[in-house]
């Protein structure tokens, strides 16, 4: 986020000149942070990969396995750029993996029912069920836009709740029984490559550069840092503070059913209790990944760099045949410490703007 984009917001003439320089100076600092963090990732990411390949050389650091783990961080990734959306503007979508159940569903009940029964599908219905699916997922993220921006539902009780909803209304459809067999022109989109990359991989990048010209790059972007970092200055844009937080949890809505299509594509099936954990992961891979759960700054390129990391600890753990116990407690020892280290380092920061505030 650039500092300069900042004279682009209109605010009231009731916004006193001292906020408007303080909005400056703590998105420059916000910028150096997010940077910063991006550059210890990366070397994180490199630190796990040597320490695996050292270790587990002939399982690790195999072609095979550095496939299977392009086939697998994909739906997480789009699934953390989702939480991430939401976490900039201070809040937090806890119903992302239910909706992109419900999306899969839906795209999956399609397909069977029109499905021969010989397993052939026209690609007019492959399409459609995508876009069913798609359309749901606009559906409940913008459920959880009404109730966060126009009801003003605190984002982690109504995201809790329509989780609840959303998690209720797939498993009464389905009496909580997986809709499998899909037809193998879908099944190709998470199993299928592109000039030898997985396709999935190939989705999560186009995703996630277009995430991250948005937030970037528009005005839409900067509004959701400014209500991150001062909601009250956020109020005067030109686009309402709570339109921008309606939008923001519609795209997660979006890329949730993203997640949920690629996710049923890989595993040639829909359940609607599938990925529970995956709440706590993409949690954990947007504060590792340098966005602050308070808002105001975060990379998408952190996110994608703090899942690689993720499933390479996932990947090395099987690879040491480590109990899969350890990685869920690893996972939560991950969040607390990051937690503990993002609290003081603000901490830090806020002693460092006081101290330069009195001197001046």
């Amino acid at each position: 986020m650039k500092v300069d984009e900042i004279k682009d917001v209109e605010l009231s003439p009731k916004v006193r000149w001292n906020q408007l320089n303080e909005l400056r100076n703590r998105f420059a600092s916000s910028t150096l942070l997010s940077d910063r963090k991006v550059t210890q990732l990366m070397g994180f990411t490199l630190l796990v990969l040597l320490i695996f390949s050292y270790f587990s050389p002939d399982i690790f650091f195999t072609p095979e396995n550095f496939t299977s783990m392009a086939f697998q961080v994909p739906e997480v990734a789009i699934l953390s750029i989702a939480v991430m959306l939401s976490m900039l503007t201070g809040g937090i979508d806890l119903s992302i993996v239910a909706t992109s159940n419900l999306a899969a569903l839906l795209a999956a009940y399609i397909l069977t029912k029109n499905m021969s029964e010989d397993g052939e599908i026209t690609n007019l219905w492959i399409l459609m069920a995508c876009l069913a699916g798609i359309l749901l997922g606009l559906i409940c993220g913008g459920i959880n836009a009404l109730l966060i921006a126009v009801l003003n539902i605190t984002p982690i009780l109504a995201t809790l709740a329509t989780l609840t909803l959303f998690n209720g209304i797939a498993i009464g459809l389905t009496n909580g029984v997986s809709i499998s067999g899909l037809p193998d022109q879908f099944t190709r989109i998470g199993n299928g490559t592109f000039f030898g990359v997985p396709t999935p991989f190939v989705l999560m990048v186009f995703i996630a550069l277009l995430v991250g010209l948005i937030i970037n790059r528009s005005s839409l972007g900067l509004k959701i840092f400014l209500i991150g970092t001062n909601r009250k200055a956020a109020q005067y844009s030109v686009m309402g503070d709570k339109r921008v937080i309606a939008w923001t949890y519609v795209i997660s809505g979006l890329l949730s059913s993203f997640a949920g299509l690629i996710i049923a594509s890989r595993m040639s099936a829909a359940s609607p209790d599938f990925g529970n954990s995956y709440i706590l992961l993409a949690i954990v891979v947007v504060v590792l990944g340098g966005v602050n759960p308070m808002g105001g700054f975060g990379t998408v390129t952190g996110v994608v760099l703090a899942t690689i990391v993720l499933q390479m600890v996932a990947s090395g753990f099987n690879a040491l045949r480590f109990n899969q116990f350890f990685y869920l407690a690893a996972q939560g020892g991950v969040l607390v410490l990051v937690m503990i280290l993002n609290v003081v380092l603000e901490n830090r920061r806020r002693s460092k703007s006081i101290n330069k505030s009195l001197e001046s």
